[in-house]
């Protein structure tokens, strides 16, 4: 190699590496000074997110890998008895609750949109007939001391009525007595299948309206306070329930066939022909929605540029250095100093 060549390539792998955190700064610095939408172009920007998601969704790789993550996760959390909240920053605990306990009256006409679906139907089907079975039961409990009594009673009065009124009937007023109470019971078991006939009749013809009624309770502002503490509360029985609960509870969900649902609906997406134009069009508005902004002003204002130009410049510095040190780059560097 010539012997210029070979000095400047010996400081290019200079164990300090100080040659070579010059050049990673040049271009860190002439990249944060660029304006963003001259960084990379729209078409090359969506070419590399297709080029991503295709790897992603093509071959078993990256299932394998997410499979693995999610066995590793089951073996991480299934004995954890530490809530949630143990992970939760403090920092955003209050802004979390903030946003969540924040009074909002959705429309009613979406809600009820929303919720009028058969399951939902359902559950207010049963919850309602449930309800009205439990009452018919207790009506029959009563029984005893009710219309069942009052046959009894009707019975007792029958037999003392007629028996001194017309002692010469003999039993015919205790006779009487019991057909009193016969027919007492007769009208309280056919009150009793009248009204089970009803019930899912009932139900049925009263379900609309209650899941109707459920959607102006949802819509009403006059319980936005109570549904954003009701947002809240539900976020503190999660934070306080052990992470082994609900890693059980997110495993029934079996999380290895929602990867297959994403992994398709990527292939299914990728396969629209105008995939990457549409999505050219998106980075295009993004990055002249920029205008001639540049990332660099972007940290300084927040007073991050030096430590963001910093940690940067590490990081190229370290891949670079691997670069330098392969045999293809000193026969690239060898091939610049020949004549």
């Amino acid at each position: 190699m010539d012997p210029s060549a070979q000095r400047a390539l010996d400081r290019l792998q200079h164990p300090d590496g100080a040659a070579l955190r010059q050049l990673a700064r040049l271009v860190v610095l002439e990249t944060t000074n660029t304006p963003i939408k001259n960084v990379a172009s729209a078409r090359w920007i969506a070419s590399q997110v297709t080029t991503a998601l295709e790897a992603v969704s093509r071959g078993e790789h990256a299932r394998k890998w997410v499979a693995s993550r999610i066995e590793e996760a089951r073996g991480q959390w299934k004995d954890e008895t530490r809530p949630l909240r143990h992970w939760m920053p403090k920092e955003a605990e209050a802004p979390l609750r903030q946003v969540l306990s924040r009074p909002w009256s959705p429309d009613e006409k979406l809600v009820h949109r929303i919720i009028d679906q058969p399951a939902v139907r359902t559950l207010v089907a049963e919850l309602l007939e449930d309800t009205l079975v439990r009452f018919q039961k207790r009506l029959k409990s009563m029984d005893a001391t009710g219309l069942g009594s009052l046959g009894m009673r009707a019975a007792r009065k029958g037999r003392g009525f007629l028996g001194g009124m017309v002692n010469n009937l003999g039993g015919v007023a205790e006779n009487l007595g019991g057909v009193a109470e016969n027919i007492v019971g007769a009208v309280a078991e056919e009150l009793e299948h009248a009204v089970h006939g009803r019930i899912r009749e009932f139900v049925a013809s009263t379900s609309g309206e209650a899941i109707k009624g459920i959607s102006r309770h949802l819509a009403d502002p006059n319980y936005t306070s109570a549904f954003g503490d009701l947002r809240v509360a539900v976020l503190d029985v999660l934070l306080d329930t052990p992470v082994k609960e609900l890693a059980l509870e997110a495993d029934k969900l079996r999380p290895e066939e929602l990867v297959d649902v994403v992994i398709g609906a990527i292939r299914s997406t990728l396969a629209e022909p105008s995939f990457v134009d549409d999505m050219e069009a998106r980075i295009s508005k993004i990055l002249d929605s920029a205008g001639d902004g540049t990332l660099g002003a972007w940290l300084t204002e927040v007073d991050l540029h030096e430590v963001w130009t910093a940690t940067t410049t590490e990081l190229v510095t370290r891949r670079l250095e691997a670069v330098v040190r392969t045999p293809d780059f000193e026969t690239w560097w060898a091939g610049l100093f020949a004549e």
